[in-house]
């Protein structure tokens, strides 16, 4: 394990929120223990094969009552006519809007059943019970990727979560836009754990929160910060609800928005409101210090993004006060971005590439990673080693968390590119991560360099704002 690597490991150990405050639900009727206990206890009398008719005849009611749902907002039946996809359940919040949460029920086996809990995310990778539950690519095959693609389902039926359980297997898939993404790991049901499953369930049905993501590598120079403002820009020129976070105590992005300080030390503000549990004061606070930059396009298609600025001062006294541990620091930075996360449709985190408290609350916060790099080799080990860090917390939060939400790995962006690269160094890059077993892709999109992307910077706003420019096609 690299050093970087090790430190933050450990600066993240103490992920388990102080008071679980991040996942609080709203709304949703709170399951009792006296039917979760109901529910186990017929789990438990289930063989060890059984049906997937039987599952849904013979626990899934108990389940639904666990977590507090009424008949009516549990449905049967298609995606729409004609299109040919139908899971097991649509679960509805509110009748008159689109599903929240959409079903595959599989069978029971022996194989499952027989599994340990130790290892079982890899051994259900494996297995064909588990590919078409999620839809894996296969000939005919449909499962949770098909029922939550936006291609193909009608709104009306397009749900944010997808759920797949088979009586020993569970998880929780999320759709935002066009992305749908493992929200939590693929998890074996047992007693100890069928609360984290209700809880998982109850999380799907409270009001969506903004996908937070992070484009982060512990190598500094690969655009991290560039490409943070213009993936936001991009998003908010489609009329989603951007809001950008500065946690970087250089403060590139806050500079390179020309975003104003509107609150002076927001961050230790928050930080007492949320100590006495005043989350209403906490987020006046952050609505307050939120700056809201509107830009001018060359096209005539004004856009506007939401700056949470940061300061220098600010952010190193925070990062560094000793009056502090840095466990109480990350569940403050964490409520912050869960308090901000209702408002908003996507938010992004600039952090800095060293280890600190600071990135450390980042990635505990964040839903997706998407990992910068260069032609330089060090750029590709350093993204190796941020990869590498996924799996370790994703582990940490399954022994620890309710919901075990850790990045998901969303892949590599090739940024600040010469115009030809030629096929030798193709190929000396193709190796190294191949030698380094980084498992996600490298995007086909590659960010060249170009003038107009300094000329945004210098004018201090997202290059998206001249439309003609190559780098914006």
């Amino acid at each position: 394990m690299f050093f970087a690597e090790r430190s933050i490991f450990f600066l993240i150990y103490g992920i388990v929120k102080l008071n679980n405050d991040s996942h609080n639900l709203v709304g949703v009727k709170k399951m009792g223990s006296n039917l979760t206990d109901v529910v186990i206890k017929r789990w438990q009398s289930l063989p060890s094969n059984y049906s997937e008719a039987d599952l849904a005849m013979n626990l899934m009611p108990l389940i639904w009552d666990a977590i507090g749902l009424n008949f009516n907002q549990i449905k049967a039946g298609g995606l729409g006519a004609g299109i040919g996809l139908r899971p097991d359940y649509l679960i509805y919040n509110k009748l008159n809007e689109p599903p929240r949460i959409v079903v595959e029920i599989k069978k029971r086996t022996q194989l499952f059943y027989d599994a340990q809990e130790q290892g079982f995310s890899d051994f259900c990778q494996q297995q064909r019970l588990y590919k078409d539950a999620i839809g894996y690519n296969s000939a005919g095959n449909n499962g949770i990727k098909q029922y939550l693609d936006n291609t193909k389902v009608p709104l009306d039926y397009l749900a944010a979560y997808g759920w797949v359980f088979n009586g020993d297997f569970f998880q929780v898939w999320r759709r935002v836009d066009g992305l749908v993404f493992p929200l939590t790991p693929v998890l074996k049901v047992t007693a100890a754990n069928f609360s984290k499953l209700l809880h998982q369930l109850e999380y799907c049905l409270t009001p969506q929160r903004a996908l937070v993501t992070a484009i982060w590598n512990q190598k500094g120079g690969v655009a991290k910060t560039t490409n943070t403002i213009n993936l936001g820009a991009a998003l908010a020129t489609e009329g989603k609800k951007v809001l950008l976070i500065d946690l970087d105590p250089q403060t590139d992005l806050t500079r390179g928005l020309k975003a104003k300080i509107l609150v002076k030390n927001y961050l230790k503000e928050c930080s007492d409101k949320i100590q006495v549990k005043n989350d209403k004061s906490a987020k006046n606070i952050l609505n307050n210090a939120v700056h809201v930059r509107n830009f001018p396009t060359s096209d005539s298609q004004p856009f506007s993004l939401s700056v949470l600025p940061g300061e220098t001062d600010e952010l190193r006294g925070f990062r560094d006060n000793p009056d502090f541990p840095d466990k109480l620091k990350r569940s403050f930075i964490e409520k912050i971005i869960n308090l901000l996360s209702e408002d908003y449709d996507y938010i992004f985190i600039d952090a800095s590439p060293i280890t600190d408290v600071l990135s450390a609350a980042m990635l505990a916060s964040c839903d997706t990673i998407l990992i910068p790099v260069d032609y330089d080799k060090k750029s590709l080990h350093h993204a190796a080693a941020v990869d590498g860090l996924i799996p370790k917390l994703r582990n940490l939060s399954v022994k620890n968390e309710k919901l075990p939400v850790v990045p998901w790995n969303l892949g590599l962006v090739f940024s600040n590119c010469p115009a030809e690269k030629g096929s030798i160094l193709q190929n000396h890059i193709d190796n190294t991560i191949k030698q380094l077993n980084f498992t996600g892709k490298p995007y086909k999109t590659e960010l060249k360099i170009y003038a107009q992307a300094k000329v945004a910077e210098f004018s201090q706003a997202p290059v998206i704002c001249w439309h003609k420019s190559p780098i914006t096609k």
